[in-house]
């Protein structure tokens, strides 16, 4: 399968692991992206990524027969001692089995801190096996990736073969106000996004809000034909770009 299709279990806030798990095999798919977003998903502390919990998360895996791809564990990556508290959430997520990491990257004003930050964090994913996926943020905060050409640019910039982009469709028209369209906007991104996220959005008086993936904003129906349809470049051949369906989720 050329783009695996992931559910993350963010869509399940409020819900156990379990139920999330039992829920996701019952739709059919066999791949999961777990994750731990704080302000989206149950609270958690540092001390919860240890050997023991990312055992029984695998049990839990193995019992439902899904494989985790993808975790999803976003923060600043310029804040202060975000480097090691990082590293520590790539090890567990490696644990699980996990390819890739998904995290924002941080505020413009941040950006020299960040490139500091994600040339380390990089060597580390490099010693994984693993890759760091940026997403574009959704906060309407000026930011160092705000939209396609600017993330596409940072990560050339960046030069880590390690680090790329999580393209998220919904983020784009919140975080751009309506100002920018992703079916069009992703197409800057096609060449190092190795990961995207698949919600829909709708905006009223109140501001934006998450919809049925087909009921919102965002024209999916011509940016899936477009993904299937896409050719693997030379340097990318045998690499399958996950689609994680998301309703809620960073």
């Amino acid at each position: 399968m050329k783009h695996p299709i992931l559910i993350s279990t963010a869509a399940y806030d409020g819900y156990d692991l379990a139920t999330a798990f039992r829920e996701i095999a019952w739709a059919g798919v066999d791949l999961v992206e777990v994750a731990f977003i704080e302000g989206y998903t149950d609270s958690f502390t540092e001390d919860y990524f240890n050997d023991d919990n990312a055992a029984k998360i695998a049990t839990l895996l193995v019992e439902h027969n899904l494989k985790c791809l993808s975790f999803s564990s976003h923060v600043d990556l310029s804040r202060q001692g975000i480097v090691e508290v990082f590293k520590h959430r790539m090890a567990f997520a490696k644990q699980l089995g996990s390819k890739y990491i998904v995290s924002n990257a941080a505020p413009q004003k941040s950006k020299s801190q960040f490139m500091q930050n994600i040339k380390e964090l990089g060597q580390t994913a490099a010693d994984l096996k693993m890759v760091i996926g940026l997403e574009n943020p959704g906060d309407g905060k000026a930011n160092v990736m705000d939209s396609g050409e600017p993330a596409a640019n940072l990560i050339e910039e960046i030069g880590q073969e390690t680090v790329k982009i999580n393209y998220d469709f919904g983020n784009l028209l919140s975080h751009c106000f309506g100002k920018i369209q992703p079916q069009e906007d992703y197409h800057f991104v096609r060449n190092c996004a190795v990961h995207y996220h698949i919600k829909d959005v709708v905006s009223d008086d109140s501001g934006w809000y998450f919809t049925e993936i087909g009921k919102g904003a965002i024209d999916y129906q011509k940016i899936l034909k477009e993904l299937a349809a896409l050719p693997e470049p030379a340097h990318r051949a045998g690499r399958r770009d996950p689609l994680i369906w998301q309703r809620f989720g960073g």
